[in-house]
């Protein structure tokens, strides 16, 4: 290369070389300069005219040293860019929304991807799947796959609203509303993360709030109770007292082995007889916390007509009626239709707090909170509705055939699960 065929850039100490350059397959000539980047990779640009390349090197060297680029050695459009720009921000609060924008964008990262983060982190926390997670899974699984290729930040209000509605379907206001607080939820976590844009207001709040007309939470009448216990598998006693007079929760007591891996149901031996109270440990809790039960008169002669005593061990329900058919059986039977979701924690809660009169201590008792229990568990009524549910006494079987009856229950399901594994 000769000496006319390069020329040497300089500006300050530092100093770059512009030099003849002819493509290897077009042929096509032009004038050339290098640099390396922050991982010492070299950088080539390509520049039609001597004069031009000049230019750029020393804009890039400029650059280097002053960290701001050369607005005159800018391309046209990139100048046109900064007008309007200009023109549109004002106030020295706009200009740092301006760059805060820019700045968080950078940072977000594509939805698809984000919700896998998300889903990931929330399942570790709940120790494994869920019935619950599986539905914000798919809820969010089927934004990310609305808003392909997009980042978190550039999804905006109405094409968000647009998915919501779409997603709803037919379903109602109150699938509506769900997909709102899964939304939600997740856009709190992208901001923490810091992936969500630069808005202090999570994007989905700003989403309207769908109407879901006033309805009574539903719980058991003593005739009801009555209906379900004569219809009830055997092998599925435990799981009707210890929801109905105990409150736990369905997965507690006999928790799906599909969505909830690693995670057991209540042991018999964690009934305490002698103090009167269920033990539920954190590797049983739903929200992995241990909490005790007290032990009523009602529940006692529940789990004796379940098959369970002070001598028993084991699981005290080694299936889930709602893995079976058996809950919808129930359901059409009793209720002439679908069986009401956690009616009979939905008993208990309302029952023991009418005889109580003490929301945090029922709250306790049923591992949730105050407010959790105004909106899903508690149905004020008078004192007596309580009373009269906790004299509630089940008929004694006879115990020869309650352990023969039981026994061939827990057989049966334990080929159920043997087979499935």
């Amino acid at each position: 290369m000769s000496a006319k065929s390069k020329t040497r850039v300089t500006v300050g100490h530092a100093r770059l070389t512009v030099y003849a350059w002819t493509h290897p397959q077009t042929g096509r000539k032009g004038w050339r300069w290098a640099h390396k980047d922050a991982e010492g990779k070299w950088r080539y640009h390509t520049h039609p005219t001597k004069d031009a390349a000049i230019l750029a090197a020393e804009a890039h060297l400029r650059e280097q040293q002053t960290g701001a680029p050369d607005l005159g050695a800018l391309p046209p459009s990139r100048v046109q860019f900064l007008q309007r720009i200009h023109q549109a921000v004002g106030s020295e609060d706009e200009e740092r929304a301006v760059i805060d924008f820019l700045r968080t964008r950078k940072k977000s990262s594509d939805v698809a991807g984000a919700v896998a983060q998300y889903i990931a982190g929330k399942q570790t926390s709940a120790g494994g799947k869920t019935p619950h997670l599986e539905t914000v899974r798919n809820d969010l699984e089927s934004m990310a796959k609305h808003f392909d290729g997009k980042l978190v930040s550039d999804i905006h209000l109405p094409g968000l609203a647009e998915w919501v509605e779409i997603r709803a379907g037919s379903s109602g206001p109150k699938r509506a509303k769900d997909i709102r607080g899964n939304l939600l939820a997740f856009w709190r976590w992208a901001q923490r993360e810091g992936i969500a844009g630069a808005d202090p207001i999570p994007l989905a709040s700003r989403l309207p709030i769908p109407h879901v007309p006033d309805a009574s939470l539903r719980y058991l009448s003593l005739d009801e109770l009555r209906l379900m216990i004569d219809a009830i598998d055997s092998q599925y006693r435990a799981w009707l007292v210890l929801g109905a007079f105990a409150g736990m929760r369905p997965e507690e007591i006999a928790p799906h082995q599909n969505t909830r891996p690693g995670k057991r149901g209540l042991r018999a031996e964690e009934i305490d007889w002698k103090f009167r109270v269920i033990r539920i440990p954190a590797c049983v809790s739903k929200v992995n916390r241990a909490r005790i039960v007290p032990f009523s008169d009602a529940l006692a002669s529940g789990l004796e007509w379940a098959g369970i005593t002070a001598e028993s061990h084991g699981p005290v329900c080694l299936q889930s009626p709602t893995e079976t058919r058996e809950q919808k059986r129930i359901g059409k039977l009793i209720f002439g239709g679908e069986w009401p979701r956690n009616v009979l924690r939905h008993s208990y809660g309302t029952t023991r707090n009418a005889v109580l009169r003490n929301l945090p201590q029922v709250a306790e008792e049923m591992g949730t909170s105050v407010a959790m229990l105004h909106a899903h568990y508690h149905n004020p009524q008078p004192e007596q509705v309580g009373h009269e549910w906790f004299a509630f006494r089940f008929v004694p079987i006879n115990s020869a055939k309650t352990r023969k009856t039981s026994h061939k229950a827990f057989s049966e399901s334990l080929k159920y699960q043997q087979k499935r594994a």
